[in-house]
């Protein structure tokens, strides 16, 4: 037998079947299927929120800041109502009362100006604060969907929604929820940004170039004016990471050098 032949038949050998040497054992009982687990609602307190909010005024929530071991929480909030600009809120709840239930406590206090400079931070280093204290539960959405290309325009209909008096405060309150989305913690929380993108959102912005810097950060650069906006994947949805806004053409012109003199 070839060299060849020798080393099929050990193969075969080795890799037949045994022969039963008794019995067949009884197959194991099927088992039933597993049903996966659902996912879990972004929003632990969407209930106590319903029940406070007054009629009248659109609310969408914005986070959930819970501090369990003392049985309170703040909501942060989109609002809007007729006539009135839209406002992010934050409102207190609590459930050390005789009902034991979430429900809402004080005076609704503004978490950022949205006309504000960026140094204006109005309840902004309150929250990083408590977001930061140990034991606490913070929830919040981020990002949006599309790819970035697509997602400048989204945020370009969301700005104009947001300034615009004729809409309304349903959909006012639910576009100035979904732009904070857009941002991540740091640029939201941190840096202050929210009030200076929407200011920048506006006119007719398109996409000049797009890089890679990564498998999941992209960033892409305007046209006019050359704002570069770098997002960074998160699960299914891209969120802003990076901002790096451009003055207008005309207000560049008005600080150039020797702008005085023309």
């Amino acid at each position: 037998m070839t060299p060849l032949r020798t080393a099929l038949l050990a193969a075969s050998l080795a890799f037949a079947p045994a022969c039963p040497q008794g019995p067949a054992a009884d197959p194991p009982p099927p088992q039933p299927a597993q049903t996966p687990a659902r996912a879990p609602e972004p929003w632990l307190y969407g209930p106590a929120l319903r029940d406070s909010t007054p009629a009248g005024l659109a609310v969408r929530p914005v986070f959930e800041l819970a501090d369990g071991r003392h049985g309170q929480a703040e909501i942060g909030v989109a609002v809007a109502r007729p006539g009135a600009a839209p406002r992010l809120e934050v409102w207190e709840f609590s459930q050390n009362n005789p009902r034991e239930r979430l429900e809402r406590v004080g005076e609704a206090r503004e978490l950022v100006a949205l006309d504000a400079p960026r140094e204006a931070r109005g309840q902004l280093d309150t929250i990083r604060t408590a977001i930061a204290r140990p034991g606490n539960e913070f929830v919040r959405v981020r990002g949006l969907d599309g790819e970035p290309e697509a997602i400048v325009a989204e945020l370009q209909r969301l700005a104009a929604t947001v300034r615009d008096a004729a809409a309304g405060p349903e959909q006012r309150a639910e576009a100035l929820a979904d732009l904070t989305r857009a941002l991540d913690d740091h640029l939201l929380f941190t840096e202050n940004r929210l009030p200076e993108l929407l200011a920048a959102l506006v006119g007719e912005l398109a996409v000049a170039s797009r890089e890679a810097l990564g498998e999941r950060r992209v960033a892409v650069t305007l046209r006019e004016p050359p704002h570069r906006l770098t997002f960074a994947r998160t699960g299914d949805r891209w969120v802003l990471s990076e901002l790096k806004l451009a003055a207008p053409a005309d207000a560049a012109a008005k600080t150039a050098p020797g702008a005085a003199e023309r």
